[in-house]
């Protein structure tokens, strides 16, 4: 690194030192303070992509910054600032993809133990040293660029404005901090009544704010996710939860509407009710589309796509209390072991709550090594570290139909407890080992189902037996289109059921040596 390039990144690294609290940790002098204020100001710029990292060590601990390499630099551990000394000597700023060099260029910004700032090339071309340290000199020492905002930020600003006025200057308030915090004297709010904490479904899920439900494919979290966002809208229960009632939006970027169509119809029947009772109820199938929300440019910087403003400007005309985001995956177009992109997702979100009075529940998937260990989470520990509250909804290895959703995180309310669930007659119900809310309402559902069939079946000449067989009725039925989704187990039921009320019966038909018997639906059959 030439002389002058170095002399410019001091200058510019002390300018950064001096700057307002706001832009760093409390004390300025730190060495975190230093990596994150330089790393923030180099992604700012968007002329190259920047991640902290950390060098090898030498066999003492101290950082080994002469054989520092991109393919032995390391993340932060558990993608926090790390508390132990040595290895926070080994923090570093990895530059890469800078512009104007070559894409196998990578710099290394360091600091000594007296924090002397530092930036030598670990990789690419050496001509283009001199001209990478003086992008990544001259980006620190200069202010962002400034961009119009988007009608989402503009948004944004307006909701920081009416949460945190100004306050009226005062010899009580430093000159550094006036208008930049709202100071509250909790003295004052003596007398004032205390404000209860809102949910939307107590101790869960709570509102204006985001809530993050993970589950490994094929749990059932969409259709979890479904019932609550039904129930809420209809006012009434499920899983014996009460969500508060209201307008509901759901976004599914995983699933089709005919799918959408026999879910929410299965859950209305279990409901005793029909979808004419979800008017206040709006869904997004956004199958094989691009939802992405938000979407993570070449630099790595995040930025907000139309589909977030057709969201928003959905949430404002609809006014839901409930907007279901299924899943991240589809929804969040940048890196997930990216801590900075995924705290920029999720705080954009908890803004957009509380700026519009509703709340996200977001679905995700599990990666393998969070579904091995039971937490659930995936990529970055931001996706966790920036909820408020998580669920994991996890299946019984032992039980096809069992599932149990957990507490994982509950900052406003109980951790650890758990919600025991089946899925029955295409949905899930609450399994307490009581008799389900809606259980008579299945029964008869599975009773209507199993008449229907038996008698569509014995017009088209087919005869079915009441005992296993190749013409076994409650096999055939299961496996009947108009099934919707039944299981042999409940149609067992659903044929004794009947049989026991008389609405089917047996008949005897063939010589005395070949007798056979099948069912028949009593009304169809003409009076003795």
């Amino acid at each position: 690194m030439t002389a002058l390039n170095q002399k410019q990144l001091e200058t510019n690294i002390e300018e950064l030192r001096g700057m307002p609290p706001l832009l760093k940790k409390p004390d300025p002098d730190s060495r975190e303070a230093l990596v994150f204020g330089t790393h923030d100001r180099l992604v700012d710029h968007g002329h190259a992509i920047v991640n902290v990292v950390l060098a090898p060590a030498h066999p003492d601990g101290s950082p080994d910054w002469g054989h520092a390499d991109p393919a032995n630099l390391e993340s932060l551990p558990a993608d926090e600032w790390p508390e132990d000394v040595q290895v926070e000597n080994r923090v570093g700023i990895l530059v890469d993809q800078i512009d104007g060099c070559s894409p196998e260029t990578s710099m290394l910004i360091f600091f000594s133990d007296v924090g002397q700032p530092h930036v030598e090339q670990i990789a690419g071309p050496d001509a283009d040293a001199a001209i990478a340290a003086g992008i990544i000199a001259r980006d620190i020492g200069a202010r962002p660029p400034e961009t119009a905002a988007t009608r989402l930020q503009e948004s944004m600003a307006k909701l920081a404005g009416e949460l945190f006025p100004p306050v009226p200057a005062n010899d009580n308030v430093p000159p550094s901090a006036k208008n930049l915090f709202t100071v509250i004297s909790p003295a004052n709010f003596a007398n004032a009544s205390v404000p209860s904490r809102k949910w939307y479904i107590d101790e869960l899920i709570p509102a204006r704010n985001v809530t993050l439900l993970s589950g490994d494919g094929g749990t059932g979290k969409s259709l979890v996710a479904l019932q609550i966002a039904a129930a809420g809208c209809m006012g009434t229960e499920t899983l014996g939860l009460s969500p508060a009632y209201g307008r509901t939006l759901v976004l599914a970027a995983e699933d089709e509407w005919d799918e959408l169509h026999r879910r929410l119809d299965d859950i209305c029947v279990a409901q005793g009710t029909t979808l004419a009772a979800l008017g206040g109820m709006r869904v997004i199938p956004a199958a094989g589309q691009d939802a992405e929300l938000v979407r993570a440019d070449a630099k790595g910087r995040i930025q907000i796509t139309d589909k977030m403003q057709a969201l928003v400007d959905e949430i404002v005309d609809f006014q839901p209390s409930l907007v279901v985001l299924d899943t991240s995956a589809d929804l969040f177009g940048g890196n997930e072991i990216d801590r900075n992109q995924v705290r920029f997702f999720i705080s954009t979100l908890r803004g957009l709550a509380m700026e519009l009075d509703c709340t996200f529940l977001l679905l995700s998937h599990p990666s393998v090594a969070g579904m091995q260990t039971g937490t659930g989470i995936s990529g970055s520990t931001a996706w966790n570290n920036s909820v408020r509250s998580r669920l994991y909804l996890t299946a019984d290895k032992d039980d096809d139909d069992a599932r149990v959703m957990k507490g994982m995180k509950a900052n406003y309310g109980r951790k650890g407890g758990e919600i025991r669930m089946r899925w029955q007659g295409g949905i899930f119900v609450l399994d307490d080992g009581r008799p389900a809310a809606g259980s008579a309402l299945l029964a008869a559902r599975a009773e209507r189902v199993f008449v229907e069939t038996l008698a569509k079946l014995f017009q088209q000449g087919q005869r079915l037996s009441p005992s296993p067989s190749a013409t076994y009725a409650v096999k055939v039925i299961a496996a009947h289109p108009d099934a919707k989704g039944l299981s042999k187990k409940e149609l067992v039921a659903a044929q004794q059921r009947l049989l026991d009320g008389g609405s089917i019966r047996i008949v005897e038909e063939g010589s005395p040596s070949r007798r056979t018997k099948h069912l028949v639906v009593v009304d169809d059959q003409p009076s003795d």
